[in-house]
């Protein structure tokens, strides 16, 4: 008698749930590699100076033309990893193009390392995965890579250097990768100085036990080889000031906590589900395994938590009130990515969708730090999340010290050492379908926005830089305000390399110009460039009296 055949695992109700959670994993996954792909096509796209990417590229161009490498005197940041990691990628051919996909490898590197971070604080291959994409569902992340800014650099920089410090604490490796990093961070932005102490009191506080003498070495090198590359890099790569005197420093709370419910929860409206769906009691897994370490009754911790909660709500309505919308800056808005021209801009993001995004992100901020503000205690995160909580900190400490505009760009460093964090969090919700369904869908969308904002922004961009050639056939191109990017590129960058001298409001237009760009309808009679999209316009030159 022939024995049966076993029952394939699949075919019983574990097996099927197995498989739906390969599949679901798989979505996510799929949903990640069609976000890298949409941003390689768009970079392809016509090799346009986009939002202030336009001094970096000049600071490549210099390099490969043998003039040394040189920052701009408007910019703020160093970027010299930027600048040099654009020159090896374009092969010496600084095409705006090249340069611009030469940010795709930080941004894999950005969600690899969230990736893994999330496999090390315990989160399950789902839930890491969704980590991974979460900033590529993220518009205003995207948005951002979609260029040759400095944002993305630093952001990869820093995930990297979480990645390296974790193991560092954790087992005693990749601790001069994380040195080197570490040297790499403030020459990228000068901000990356204070990852220093995060890293060091992350070792103080959790590394002591198992402290050795290359521990030293590391944490002396750290002290040391920083702030020296910096003073090199200022002394002798470009001696010339920023600007005409420093920035203006002093506690101002409110410019920089009020955005962040808005942006924090932006990113992590994947999670808003598994966040919703978490037990009263919330259970962390502890790394590498090992039990599960309990977080219930209430703390100074938990209650800080509740507070921060409360803070941002009112801060999202100040903003509201103030602003007519809770996202800071001027990279997203219901207009479309950076919309910097006059006029009236036909809205890609019809008002309710947007007015959705933003409750959206308020509610991810006060589920994940009032409902679930027990999950924010030392003993709930462990050792490792908290390096990461701490790292993030000390990234949003400048924030507030600096009297300067919080533009949204500058909290992505803030928020990328979360995810991973938020993502074990996830790993314990219960009704794990329903979450999952939710945390793909909002990957779907977010990527949606992305494709459907860019493909605007690179069009109207376009019919930009036509209409400022036929503003040029008429007007001197000192005498037309055609957008900063124009601005920068036609005017002040030769005006700067002919006399050496920069003039920071320069790229805003002249007082009065002739001949001004302006956002118009698709329809508008007037001398301009028609561009499509969803919601297509039309660039036309405003002529003034001279």
């Amino acid at each position: 008698m022939v024995a049966p055949e076993p029952r394939p695992a699949s075919a019983g109700p574990a097996g099927r749930f197995g498989i739906a959670l390969e599949l679901s994993t798989a979505t996510v996954l799929i949903l990640a590699v069609a976000g890298v792909a949409a941003l390689v096509f768009f970079d392809l796209s016509p090799p346009l100076a986009l939002n202030d990417d336009w001094m970096y590229s000049w600071s490549v161009r210099q390099l490969v033309a043998g003039h040394g490498l040189h920052v701009f005197p408007e910019s703020s940041a160093l970027a010299y990893v930027q600048v040099f990691w654009g020159t090896l990628f374009s092969l010496g051919h600084p095409d705006q193009r090249l340069l611009r996909l030469s940010v795709v490898p930080l941004v894999v590197l950005t969600g690899w390392c969230s990736f893994q971070l999330a496999r090390r604080l315990g989160a399950d291959r789902f839930w890491s995965s969704v980590a991974g994409a979460t900033l590529l569902a993220m518009p205003l992340f995207m948005a951002n890579a979609t260029s040759f800014m400095s944002d993305n650099f630093y952001v990869g920089l820093v995930m990297a250097i979480a990645l390296s410090s974790v193991a560092w604490i954790s087992g005693g490796r990749w601790r001069w990768l994380c040195v080197t990093l570490l040297v790499l961070a403030p020459l990228q932005r000068q901000v990356g100085i204070v990852l220093v102490p995060a890293v060091t009191l992350g070792l103080i506080l959790w590394k002591r036990p198992t402290w050795q003498r290359s521990d030293s070495l590391a944490v002396a090198a750290i002290w040391t080889l920083p702030a020296a590359a910096l003073l090199v890099a200022g002394g002798l790569v470009d001696s010339r000031p920023f600007y005409a005197g420093p920035p203006p420093v002093g506690l101002d709370f409110e410019h920089a906590i009020f955005p962040l419910p808005a942006m924090l929860g932006l990113a992590l409206i994947p999670f808003l589900a598994a966040l919703v769906f978490r037990p009263t009691a919330p259970t962390l897994p502890s790394p590498r395994g090992g039990g599960e370490k309990a977080a219930r009754g209430e703390s100074l911790w938990s209650v800080a938590s509740a507070g921060l909660g409360v803070v941002g709500v009112i801060g999202c309505l100040v903003d509201l009130a103030q602003f007519g919308m809770t996202f800071p800056g001027n990279v997203l808005s219901p207009l479309g990515f950076t919309a910097i021209l006059p006029g009236s801009k036909p809205p890609i993001f019809p008002a309710a969708a947007f007015r959705a995004l933003e409750i959206a992100a308020v509610v991810t901020f006060v589920v994940l730090f009032v409902l679930r503000r027990r999950s924010w205690t030392p003993r709930a995160l462990g050792p490792q999340a908290l390096l990461l909580v701490l790292i993030s900190a000390f990234q949003f400490l400048p924030l507030m010290v600096i009297e300067w505009f919080v533009y949204d760009r500058y909290f992505l460093p803030v928020i990328a050492l979360l995810v991973p964090v938020i993502a074990a969090v996830a790993t314990r919700a219960s009704r794990q379908g329903a979450a999952r369904t939710w945390a793909a869908a909002a990957i779907a969308a977010g990527l949606t926005l992305y494709v459907v904002g860019e493909q605007d922004y690179l069009a109207w961009q376009a019919a930009r830089d036509q209409a400022a050639h036929l503003a040029y056939q008429v007007a001197s191109p000192s005498d037309v305000h055609a957008g900063f990017e124009a601005n920068a590129t036609y005017v002040e960058l030769p005006r700067y390399e002919r006399t050496g001298r920069a003039d920071f409001f320069a790229i805003l237009g002249p007082e009065h110009p002739r001949i001004t760009l302006r956002f118009a309808a698709a329809g508008d009679p007037r001398a301009g460039v028609s561009y499509r999209s969803l919601a297509p316009g039309r660039i036309v030159l405003d002529e003034s009296s001279p």
